[in-house]
């Protein structure tokens, strides 16, 4: 886990006046793994940190460069890795966008064990490896080059159980 990650969201907790109890109570997720992401102490997982972020009322994308440009060039490109998963902003310079873009990369095993619900739409498009996806209990595995588009609002969670690295484009919206 990145210490610098776990600094900004708690520096956001506090800006939103929440104690850990609160936000554990909002995210879903206990005090204490609540409390070790924040001293950089445990690892995160994506939808880990998407529930994080619902809960604090921020895209994910707060925590991450979105560059100085509407382009997102090859040569400008970094990961912000985080341990289970590499994670790229690909929204560029557009403030309040529809949706948002980026790039991740889902390490091996990386997973979410508990299905969740939040506002908006998700489109997962599978770049190379291969992805679990459990919508309202219903299992399906994606390949290369195959896709998903779903409303974030039925139970659904996606991992990597495989023992190779997921390479992914989300789309996502929270509106």
């Amino acid at each position: 886990m990145d210490e610098l990650l776990g600094s900004e969201l708690k520096k956001v907790r506090k800006s939103r006046q929440l104690t850990l109890q609160q936000l554990s109570d909002r995210s879903g997720l206990s005090v204490s793994f609540l409390s070790q992401i924040e001293r950089g102490l445990r690892t995160l997982t994506f939808t880990s940190l998407k529930k994080i972020c619902e809960a604090l009322d921020v895209n994910v994308n707060f925590f991450f460069d979105n560059g100085d440009s509407s382009f997102v060039k090859k040569e400008k490109t970094s990961y912000k890795n985080t341990g289970n998963f590499s994670y790229k902003s690909l929204v560029g310079k557009m403030e309040h966008p529809d949706f948002i873009p980026a790039r991740i990369d889902l390490e091996a095993g990386e997973y979410q064990q508990i299905p969740y619900t939040h506002s908006g739409q998700e489109f997962v498009y599978v770049l190379s490896g291969q992805l679990e996806v459990e919508i309202e209990g219903v299992q399906e595995t994606l390949y290369s080059n195959e896709s998903i588009h779903i409303d974030s609002s039925m139970a659904h969670h996606w991992y990597n159980a495989t023992d190779e690295t997921t390479k992914l484009l989300l789309v996502s919206s929270t509106k």
